[in-house]
């Protein structure tokens, strides 16, 4: 290797380096390459992997487009070998080679007298070949040759496949910007230090980003009230979190956000992924909703104290069976439909009121062993009329005091309780009450022998007004409140409820009460 193909080759290096547009690397390349071993013309073939096919990327001369055509399968011709045995060659007399295919020449009307190829390999993988056609004098190619064309096919390789992760990165890129612009969400990336990396159009609409603020983006959350304060969030452990942002001054705007964290392989912070919604409106017609629901319960239960104030007083007249036989039984319906209106009329209130975040707690000292019992004693005849086999863990025995709103939690127990009976279509019908502590809560179980409740159906349970389908759970009574008002009362007393359950075996309800709240309130 003489000095002007050191020269050369470090000319290529240097192309490779400034540019990763792989057309135009590639074609620079193959023309040093030609010069340096001094071919009249050259090609770049790339192995398909889909086909395992090589196929003509790159050839020089006025052949070039022409020879894009052809595909050549692996072993086919001087090229196919090569790329099969992953080994160069050189044949100065290609019309006598059996390994020869004149398919190219054929089309380009070219004829081909000496060939040198080489593979182009990355990491042990071949992606190609590069051949060198028809040396300028008559010698035909050299070992050396052989020598300067596997070093440029080596810097090729790379070149090729850096541009391909650089073009494979750009298209990813692409998608990502476009799916970022085009969220209907607002996006926003923060770096660690506040300044604003990257926003969406939706995010600059809902935010109203000016390019001072982009600087700070901490500065634009100040003119909202927001719950919980993000300050808290930034210097906590934690990853994530959802809140919600009220717009201080001027027209009403609410937003529900999700902000989380970027972090590095080496656990520090990068930045902060902020996506935001408008609920505006939601907000709003939640608000009338919940308005209008509890207006008509305050309406309804005026009426209703009079039915079910009066209808115990018929049916203590011992002349009425006298006047008409079928009184009585009209009346005892009454009666009883009013009571049943008017427990449902007192849980939308309690749950108006919840909603309305107006619900003030009573909290004291409380004995939970107590209040279930307290639950049970009031459910006495329904245990005994659907033939209820109950148990209670002697773990409720070892619950410690904690401070509770008695009559809300009374509420969570009973519909806990009411639930496990009419969603259980089985003969015997088991409710298990149970406890546990650790370190960081209490927690109660409400275990049932019923159908079970499909895995998807986990979270819609608690949303208001929701029942599973009649089909699966054959309950018609019920306007899907019990459950919903549990998660709002455990909510309010600062603690979770989550359920467990599998197809046909049951369900298990765990209210969990933090330990640190018992404490606080002592």
């Amino acid at each position: 290797m003489n000095l002007t193909d050191i020269e050369n080759l470090l000319k290529a290096n240097r192309i490779l380096s400034s540019t990763l547009e792989i057309d135009k690397l590639l074609k620079v390349v193959l023309e040093l390459a030609a010069e340096v071993v001094r071919a009249e013309t050259g090609s770049l073939l790339i192995l398909d992997e889909k086909t395992n096919e090589l196929v003509f990327d790159v050839a020089l001369g006025n052949a070039g487009q022409t020879l894009k055509t052809i595909r050549l399968k692996l072993g086919e011709g001087i090229a196919g070998w090569v790329a099969k045995e992953n080994k160069p060659l050189i044949v100065n007399d290609p019309a006598n080679d059996p390994r020869w295919t004149r398919r190219a020449d054929d089309k380009t009307k070219f004829i081909t007298r000496s060939i040198l190829c080489v593979p182009m390999v990355h990491q042990g993988k071949i992606l190609g070949v590069v051949q060198a056609i028809n040396r300028k004098d008559s010698s035909g190619f050299s070992e050396e040759d052989r020598i300067v064309l596997e070093a440029f096919a080596s810097q090729a390789g790379v070149a090729l496949q850096n541009a391909r992760l650089f073009s494979s990165l750009k298209q990813e890129k692409e998608k990502v910007e476009t799916i970022f612009s085009e969220m209907s969400e607002g996006a926003l990336l923060i770096e660690d230090k506040g300044n604003l990396l990257l926003c969406n159009p939706s995010g600059s609409r809902l935010l109203a980003i000016n390019e001072e603020e982009k600087n700070n983006i901490w500065e634009i959350f100040k003119n909202f009230f927001l719950n919980p304060p993000l300050a808290q969030f930034i210097k906590s452990e934690s990853n994530h979190i959802t809140f919600e942002a009220t717009r201080k001054e001027g027209k009403s705007l609410i937003l529900s956000g999700l902000m989380k964290k970027i972090i590095s392989e080496k656990k520090e912070l990068i930045g902060y992924l902020t996506i935001l919604r408008d609920v505006t409106l939601e907000k709003k017609e939640e608000k009338l909703k919940r308005d209008f629901l509890s207006l008509m319960s305050h309406k309804l239960k005026t009426p209703l104290v009079a039915i079910t104030g009066y209808t115990p007083m018929l049916l203590e007249d011992e002349e009425l069976p006298k006047l008409q036989p079928y009184f009585k039984k009209a009346i005892e319906a009454i009666h009883n439909q009013g009571i049943h209106l008017k427990q449902l009329v007192e849980k939308l209130i309690l749950f108006s009121l919840i909603e309305a975040e107006e619900l003030k707690l009573n909290k004291r000292q409380s004995e939970i062993k107590k209040i279930v019992l307290e639950v049970i004693a009031g459910m006495k005849t329904v245990l005994e009329e659907k033939k209820i086999n109950l148990v209670l863990d002697e773990s409720l025995d070892r619950i410690p005091m904690m401070p509770l709103d008695q009559e809300k939690f009374k509420e969570v127990i009973k519909c806990l309780m009411e639930n496990a009976i009419k969603f259980n279509p089985k003969n015997e019908k088991n409710i298990t009450l149970s406890g546990m502590i650790n370190s960081l809560e209490i927690c109660i179980s409400i275990r049932d022998n019923g159908a079970g409740i499909p895995s998807e159906e986990f979270d819609k349970i608690f949303q208001k007004f929701y029942q599973i389908e009649e089909s699966f759970t054959g309950q018609v009574e019920g306007a899907g409140l019990g459950l919903a008002l549990v998660k709002r009362l455990i909510e309010v007393h600062g603690g979770r409820v989550e359920v467990e359950s599998k197809m046909g075996e049951g369900s298990v309800f765990i209210i969990h009460c933090p330990i640190l709240d018992s404490k606080n309130s002592k």
